[in-house]
């Protein structure tokens, strides 16, 4: 199907976030994209900022590929960062149903190839192949930005406004995270770091009809995950607390999201979880860690990894989510900031741990 459509720009360049660095992001005016086939054009509403980023930013490229060409993309240089958004359908590429045009939709911005072992088996996420918006090739953090469809989920239909609506990328790696479990209504879940995942884990879990004891060092972030539905919050860091958490543990098994990606956590959760729990590793962490296997074979226990998201499953789950708790997100992700303020505002605080908010929107 050929795209039919004559969208044109108020201007030919727009104003874009564009990474040259290790620390080095800059406001730039670049060319406005063009939809390319098979994909939306969209207008972007808002963005969210997402701890990669942040560490992209302050210790990279690592994974950005400003220095090595990236080898599905192949994009290298300087890139538009940002992969967690929602915008307006302005245009469609060659393939693509015009009627998108004018639908608010979410992107998680995944192009998994769609063809080997891992997609067939419906784990997208293992792609051979993979490459995503905003990691691989040029991203959202811009006032356009071209998405594949099929990283797209209509959000207007679900009654979600825009800077909502891009919540759902960072909501469908905790239906991720939860869906590496065997988890049954009426289960005990402790979600360990009520953070940028964490929230919208517990979020997750407690429409899952989980029991769901969150662990934070934050007194704010516990009152928070108590508007979320949490059924017991507990204040990390003394011994009574480890207590505290294992006496949650009933005749159901626990499962133990471990959020942190800290060696303080993991040795945590080790430590007190029964024989036969899955711990669910969703923080990444940033160095090796010494662990004591013999404990983890004889009490049998699972340790669990977690990668992004389905974008096939996961992410349109993810919108219902976020919708089924619509005007809601205050606490989560406060008023947006500008593009202008991306630096100062989001990803020198977060990188320094000192975020400004679970989850930072950026109005581009």
């Amino acid at each position: 199907m050929p795209a039919t459509t004559t969208f044109t720009p108020d201007s030919d360049t727009m104003r874009a976030a564009v990474m040259h660095g290790k620390g080095d992001i800059r406001i730039e005016s670049v060319p406005v994209p063009s939809a390319l086939p098979g994909e939306l054009l969209l207008q972007v509403s808002a963005v969210g900022v997402c701890g990669t980023d942040a560490a992209e930013w302050a210790n990279g490229p690592k994974l950005f590929p400003i220095e090595v060409p990236h080898p599905v993309t192949g994009h290298v240089g300087p890139m538009i960062v940002g992969h967690e958004f929602a915008g307006t359908v302005v245009d469609v590429g060659e393939g693509v149903d015009p009627s998108w045009i004018g639908r608010l939709v979410a992107s998680c911005g995944s192009m998994p190839c769609g063809e080997c072992d891992e997609c067939t088996g419906g784990r997208s996420n293992l792609c051979r192949r993979y490459a995503a918006v905003g990691l691989h090739r040029d991203g959202a953090l811009a006032a356009y930005v071209s998405a594949p469809l099929g990283s797209c989920v209509d959000v207007g239909v679900l009654g979600l406004g825009p800077d909502e609506a891009a919540l759902a990328q960072p909501m469908a790696i905790a239906v991720h995270s939860m869906r590496r479990a065997r988890l049954r209504p009426g289960d005990v879940a402790v979600v360990q770091g009520v953070g940028g995942i964490g929230a919208f884990l517990i979020s997750a879990l407690v429409d899952a009809g989980a029991r769901v004891v969150a662990v934070d060092l934050s007194e704010e972030r516990l009152g928070i995950a108590r508007s979320l539905g949490a059924d017991v919050t507990i204040l990390a860091g003394t011994d009574e607390a480890r207590q505290r958490i294992a006496d949650e543990f009933t005749d159901r098994i626990p499962v133990f999201f471990e959020v942190t990606g800290s060696d303080p956590g993991l040795q945590l959760a080790l430590d007190i979880v029964p024989m036969g729990t899955e711990i669910v590793m969703v923080g990444i962490h940033k160095a090796p860690r010494t662990i004591d296997l013999a404990r983890v074979t004889v009490r049998e226990l699972s340790l669990i990894g977690t990668n992004a998201m389905v974008r096939e499953t996961d992410f349109p789950e993810a919108a219902r989510l976020v919708a089924a708790r619509r005007g809601q997100w205050g606490e989560i992700a406060p008023a947006p900031l500008p593009l202008d303020d991306l630096v100062d505002g989001a990803l020198r605080p977060m990188s320094e741990g000192r975020p400004p908010a679970i989850k930072t929107l950026i109005h581009p």
